[in-house]
């Protein structure tokens, strides 16, 4: 078994197990996206099948009875069935089948008008060529009044360049594993959607594109929520940074002027006494300085992401030792929240970094991509088991999971490299324009 099926064969593992256990409705919602997920890894029905054999031979070993182990079986059956689901219009694609594979066809076909996902297939022109009925459901329109209609017809206007750009790169093999795009409704409003899709081919000819979109709604409201919710935190911050660097500066310049005062009173052993004071009094005023900054940096208001961050590497490197460097820039101001939200991601990986990964050095580095900013962090430490630590219950730390839900709000991503003795390079991508 391949590196990508043990990995799908792990995540399927203990969605059945969360299903025996009795997680229902949000195990057989695992099923339905691990079934997706490999779809779009470009795997097959007979891949699914290993993948559930696997699974079920785990699963049947703890059974303590035979009727606890048929059950098992029964369970495992509508939970493979759930996974499946994503596949079945492939099967329309056979022309030549005997009557087993006709047979089940005809349960595919079952499962598709019973789908909460839009599945559809478009031909290499890009007119619509079949429908379930989850379309109407979502969009409010007929599905039948649709077919042959080009695509286009139902896109935003302001995603016809990327929807096309995709359709294409799914025609030629090279789409990303999943993509958004937002679809009109009978209303004339626009939902939000989150596709899948790939080419369908007949004789080793490409004949269309096969697809699968979801109403993604409520995950963007709850984003939305998010960045709000990340916008107002950050106003405190800033609020809270302002009061000890100007209120407290005040006040620590009013305590000079008055010990200023009290020295030119007092004989000189005690003047000098006072001097010591005042000494520790500049060391306060330097701390309060540094956490104001770095609790909201002034500099990432005035100047921008790229100088906030020299700061804070050059603050980081003094405070712990690390080589830490910034290579590239942002080249032009982004949007207020995700310089926000890397700055943020880039302060958490810092402080992980100290805390974890025994390293020496940190390369911090920027580079554009069109719309897009990348962003890489990768430093020298020992490194982790990437896929063990994301497929381990209960591991992923607080630090990994707010990163995540930052770059949720602003629309980015985050992929991981690590291997024990290796390293960690994190790869960020963000959209580069508001």
């Amino acid at each position: 078994m391949n590196s990508v099926l043990e990995e799908l064969a792990t995540e399927y593992t203990a969605a059945l197990r969360d299903y025996l256990d009795g997680r229902g409705e949000i195990a057989l919602q695992q099923a339905y996206d691990i079934g997706r997920k490999t779809l779009a890894k470009g795997l097959g029905v007979l891949d699914m099948a290993t993948i559930q054999h696997r699974a079920l031979v785990k699963c049947l070993l703890k059974a303590r009875t035979p009727r606890e182990g048929l059950q098992t079986l029964r369970a495992a059956k509508k939970f493979f069935v759930e996974s499946l689901l994503p596949f079945e219009m492939s099967h329309r694609r056979i022309q030549e089948v005997n009557v087993a594979l006709r047979e089940s066809e005809r349960r595919y076909r079952d499962l598709v008008e019973n789908a909460r996902d839009v599945i559809y297939t478009l031909s290499t022109d890009g007119t619509i060529r079949s429908l379930n009925p989850a379309f109407e459901t979502l969009t409010g329109w007929s599905g039948a009044d649709w077919l042959g209609q080009d695509f286009v017809r139902l896109i935003h206007p302001d995603d016809l360049p990327r929807a096309t750009a995709l359709f294409q790169a799914v025609l030629h093999g090279e789409a990303p594993p999943t993509f958004e795009l937002r679809i009109r409704s009978v209303s004339g409003t626009f939902i939000p959607g989150e596709f899948v899709a790939t080419s369908q081919t007949q004789g080793g000819r490409v004949v269309g594109v096969l697809g699968i979109a979801r109403d993604i709604t409520d995950r963007k409201r709850a984003e939305e929520a998010l960045l709000h919710l990340n916008e107002a935190l950050e106003a405190e911050v800033k609020r809270i940074a302002h009061a000890l660097h100007d209120e407290a500066g005040q006040l620590l310049a009013s305590v000079h002027i008055v010990l200023a005062d009290l020295a030119r009173e007092l004989p000189p052993h005690a003047s000098r006494r006072l001097q010591d004071v005042r000494g520790l009094l500049d060391k306060i005023e330097e701390q309060l300085r540094h956490l104001s900054h770095e609790l909201r940096p002034t500099l990432l208001d005035d100047l921008g992401l790229g100088p906030a961050l020299e700061f804070l590497a050059d603050g980081a490197s003094r405070r712990t030792g690390l080589l830490i460097s910034v290579e590239g820039s942002p080249d032009r101001r982004l949007p207020a929240a995700t310089e926000t939200a890397l700055y943020r991601i880039v302060q958490e990986v810092l402080t992980n970094v100290t805390k974890h990964a025994q390293a020496t050095r940190v390369r911090i580095r920027f580079q554009r991509d069109g719309r897009l900013l990348r962003c890489s962090i990768r430093d020298d430490g020992v490194g982790f088991d990437v896929l063990a630590a994301t497929t381990r219950r209960g591991s992923r730390g607080l630090g990994l999971i707010g990163i995540q839900e930052r770059l949720n709000a602003v629309g980015g991503t985050l992929n991981i490299l690590s291997a024990p003795g290796s390293g960690t390079e994190l790869i960020i991508t963000t959209p580069a324009e508001v």
